[in-house]
C-alpha cells in the first residue's frame, strides 16, 4: 500500500498501490488490516486534539516481528496518556515488556487469571505471565 485517501464526507478509506491502482481492502492480510486500523485510530485521535485513552486487545497477534517491534518501540509508548494492552501470554514476551519498561511505558501491569472451577477471574497486581 502506497497511499491512503479518506473521503471527508463519508470517512471511507481508499487504498492505492505504487502505480495509483486501487487496492481492495479485502485483499489485505489480517496484519495489514490491523496496522491500518491502528494507524487510522491514531490519526483520528491526533487530529481531535483530545487526550483519549487507547485500549487494544491482542495488539501484536497478527503481526510479523518487524511491525511488532515498531509498535512496541514507537506506537505504544506515545499513543496516548493512557494505553491499555490486553495481551496473551505468547504475544508480548519478555523482550517486548523490557522495551516498554525502558521507554517508561508501563505504569501498572496485572495478570487476569481465570479459575474454571469457580468460573471467575482473579486480578493479580504487578504480575505479568512470569
Amino acid at each position: 500500500m502506497h497511499r491512503v485517501a479518506i473521503d471527508t464526507n463519508t470517512f471511507s478509506l481508499s487504498l492505492y498501490d505504487l502505480h495509483g491502482q486501487s487496492v481492495p481492502k479485502h485483499r489485505l492480510s489480517a496484519g495489514e488490516k490491523q496496522l491500518l486500523a491502528i494507524a487510522f485510530l491514531w490519526g483520528l485521535a491526533r487530529v481531535s486534539g483530545r487526550r483519549l485513552p487507547v485500549a487494544i486487545d491482542t495488539p501484536l497477534g497478527r503481526l510479523d516481528s518487524s511491525h511488532r517491534g515498531n509498535l512496541v518501540e514507537r506506537y505504544f509508548p506515545s499513543a496516548s496518556h493512557q494505553v491499555i494492552l490486553l495481551s496473551t501470554d505468547t504475544e508480548i514476551g519478555k523482550n517486548e515488556v523490557e522495551t516498554l519498561r525502558n521507554n517508561e511505558a508501563i505504569a501498572h501491569n496485572h495478570l487476569l487469571e481465570y479459575d474454571s472451577v469457580k468460573r471467575q477471574t482473579k486480578v493479580i497486581e504487578n504480575k505479568y505471565f512470569w
